[in-house]
């Protein structure tokens, strides 16, 4: 399995406060992909199934979710290869929601590597466009902009970094981030 990410550690106390636009926006998304795939690490398969009150959530589909996020926001809507070029990770008629819903054979290495792959272009696609290039896709019939999607992405892993903190605090006690 891969390391948990790519780069060294990010450290709070460290961040870009008084950054450009660009520094700050992708310091905090990159930051909270760095936190998720923290929340990953050293986790069985399963203990990766595991849930915690009456949510159906788990790390796994929490996983699969974000490589899914990952691969609509910059590969389908703002590069639209996703669907044309290239098929969807996860994606099934019956069940809108089954990334959040893995079959008994997905693992969490297979969702990791998605998901390491899916980060891999959202940064390519970060560092080579600017903030204001529109997506070739829109959002709901309207144009969205690359600043729009990272920072709903930002949001997006922010939400998810919250439950895959009770998840895994109530799978073995790690706490932080």
């Amino acid at each position: 399995m891969p390391a948990p990410f790519d780069d060294p550690p990010f450290d709070p106390d460290h961040a870009p406060l008084s950054g450009t636009e660009r520094e700050v926006v992708s310091w905090l998304l990159d930051y909270h992909r760095q936190v998720l795939l923290r929340k990953l690490d050293g986790i069985t398969e399963v203990q990766a199934r595991l849930t915690t009150g009456a949510s159906d959530l788990t790390l796994l589909g929490l996983a699969r979710h974000l490589g899914a996020v990952e691969q609509h926001w910059f590969g389908h809507v703002f590069l639209g290869v996703v669907g044309t070029e290239e098929q969807w990770h996860y994606d099934d008629e019956a069940d809108p929601d089954i990334d959040f819903h893995p079959a008994p054979g997905d693992t969490l290495a297979a969702a990791l590597e998605i998901l390491h792959h899916e980060i891999r272009r959202g940064r390519a696609v970060t560092a080579t466009n600017s903030f204001d290039a529109l997506a070739v896709n829109t959002r709901r019939g309207q144009p969205v902009n690359l600043r729009w999607i990272l920072v709903h992405l930002v949001e997006e892993y922010a939400r998810h970094c919250g439950h895959a903190d009770l998840i895994r605090q109530s799978i073995d006690g790690a706490v932080g981030d």
